[in-house]
């Protein structure tokens, strides 16, 4: 998505390492970058989580009706970042086909 518009949700980041923590947070893409904020991020004014978007390696529906979950090349932070957009779900499952 490289057209100066945002896709904006909420989102469930799993970190790569350890027990998989869970962090909650907030998901945007613009220009070709995913970007992840914690809600203590949010509260901070803290810089969050920038991935290229060739980083991802795949996007698929979640568990829960609604969710798509965005899997990530190793090594990274994040073994995966799940969302729940309220809109335009097509336009997060078309991320890792450009």
């Amino acid at each position: 998505m490289n057209s100066g518009q945002a896709l904006m949700a909420d989102a469930m980041a799993v970190e790569a390492s350890g027990a998989r923590q869970e962090i909650a947070g907030v998901a945007e893409v613009c220009d070709d970058h995913l970007h992840f904020k914690s809600n203590s991020d949010l509260k901070a004014r803290a810089k969050g989580w920038h991935i290229d978007r060739s980083e991802i390696a795949g996007v698929r529906d979640g568990g829960e009706p609604g969710e798509v979950v965005i899997n990530f090349r190793t090594p990274g932070r994040f073994h995966a970042i799940v969302v729940t957009p309220v809109m335009h779900a097509d336009k997060w499952r078309a991320l890792a086909t450009g």
